[in-house]
């Protein structure tokens, strides 16, 4: 929630926003623009019940590997559906809001449309604000050193039989996440997560099932019980801090595996886990408002595919988890200063991925849409495996706070991506000037 907790922050002391958003850049000989008008409204009914909500109408041109990924995935990234204007300029609204209630002081239920984060950096195995919002009801208990999260969601996904709502089908998602601190240094977290599968290939239809609905309950053997096509993912999460000006954080997710194909190094295709380790320093060499993120993470191929297209673990096409899906690995930094009004930032960001090939039926496991039974093998699956590609991605920006309460800056800056294979080779020098309300976080870096 790191995205609205700026937004809270912003919108005690200004209820109601009206925003408009222009941004103007050139990739190449290309101009790019995002134009964005709406409203952020926030406010409370006592102390124990307040609400949220958002609004944007935005038309837009991005740059060419941006729009690659709007036509693959028939979505605007982070943001959902769009509506095709003149040539390709995508037209395009989102919205979302939240209704929060505090019966007890250490109990919030939270209904709405909103997006989550589950992790300490910059990058989530487990559940990140990658993908477009979707509506939720959410328990949140803290009790102690104790959080423990429980979150019903329906999600998207497209399937070319389906008539209504233009091919997006809903599936339904069941989260449970338990963290626990230990001595104001350590951090550790359990998750759990089933996506359900509500229509299946033979074409039978399911409803919720009610075994998943249980706050107490452990999910896989009530999956294995009810002898489900739906998706199992489990992981954790950990926290450590070290100093006063370093954290370490890290992350392992699994979907399944075979403990003796695993310690036989046949490179079994079902064993599908990924982790993520990191760190964060703070007012680095002393200098005040000096920040350092540093990540790398890899996941095996197929890790959040299923063999039912209807239960892999996306939202409206896209990752629910790391924006690259499965099959890669990368290393990112992130450098931040800031100093009164004045904030820059900079990040490079090295990924390597194993992309399907081109004319080939087959999967290689970096598509999380695709559903695993078109993978391309049973044994020797590797990662990075499939068309090796690189990607070399570079940003930096300097911002001027116009007005701190509202969060009004003024952007400049310049992005270089560069992804190469024996199938591609796309270079961006993206040039871009911005005026923005910084409440929302956005991801071009995949």
């Amino acid at each position: 929630q790191k995205a609205h907790r700026r937004a809270a922050e912003c919108q005690q002391k200004h209820p109601v926003i009206i925003v408009m958003q222009p941004l103007i850049g050139k990739d190449g000989n290309e101009k790019t623009y995002t134009n964005s008008r709406g409203f952020y409204v926030y406010g409370n009914l006592g102390k124990s019940l307040w609400f949220y909500m958002d609004f944007t109408e935005n038309q837009a041109t991005y740059p060419e590997y941006y729009m690659n990924y709007i036509k693959e995935r028939r979505v605007i990234p982070g943001q959902g559906n769009y509506k095709q204007e003149q040539g390709w300029d995508p037209d395009f609204q989102t919205a979302t809001g939240y209704l929060a209630f505090r019966p007890y002081k250490w109990v919030d239920i939270q209904i709405g449309k909103t997006k989550n984060f589950i992790g300490d950096g910059y990058r989530s195995l487990l559940l990140s604000d990658a993908a477009n919002a979707y509506p939720q009801i959410k328990l949140n208990v803290k009790f102690l050193n104790v959080r423990y999260m429980m979150m019903v969601s329906q999600l998207r996904v497209w399937e070319k039989m389906a008539v209504s709502n233009n091919g997006w089908r809903p599936k339904y998602s069941f989260t449970h996440y338990l963290d626990c601190n230990f001595f104001g240094r350590l951090s550790f977290g359990l998750f759990e997560n089933v996506t359900m599968c509500t229509h299946r290939i033979d074409g039978e239809q399911r409803s919720i099932d009610w075994e998943y609905l249980n706050p107490f309950i452990i999910f896989r053997p009530g999956e294995m019980n009810a002898g489900s096509p739906d998706k199992m993912l489990v992981g954790a999460n950990m926290k450590f801090k070290a100093a006063n000006w370093l954290t370490l954080h890290g992350q392992v997710v699994i979907n399944e595996f075979r403990a003796k194909e695993l310690f036989s190094d046949s490179k079994y295709w079902s064993n599908k886990y990924g982790f993520l380790v990191g760190l964060r320093t703070f007012d680095l060499f002393n200098i005040k408002g000096l920040d350092l993120t540093g990540e790398y993470s890899q996941v095996r191929p197929f890790c959040y595919s299923q063999y039912e297209g209807m239960a892999t673990y996306t939202h409206h096409g896209e990752s629910l988890a790391h924006p690259q899906g499965a099959n890669f690995r990368e290393v990112l930094g992130i450098i931040n200063y800031k100093h009164k009004r004045i904030a820059t930032r900079a990040q490079i960001t090295f990924t390597q991925w194993g992309d399907d090939i081109p004319g080939d039926t087959l999967s290689y496991g970096h598509n999380p849409n695709i559903p695993s039974n078109k993978r391309n093998a049973q044994y020797g699956v590797e990662l990075l495996q499939g068309a090796k590609t690189d990607m070399l991605y570079a940003d930096f920006n300097f911002a001027y706070l116009i007005n701190p309460r509202s969060m009004l800056n003024v952007t400049m800056g310049i992005r270089h991506r560069k992804q190469k294979s024996d199938y591609t080779d796309i270079k961006t020098n993206h040039i871009y000037f911005a005026v923005r309300w910084a409440l929302k976080q956005r991801y071009y870096d995949f």
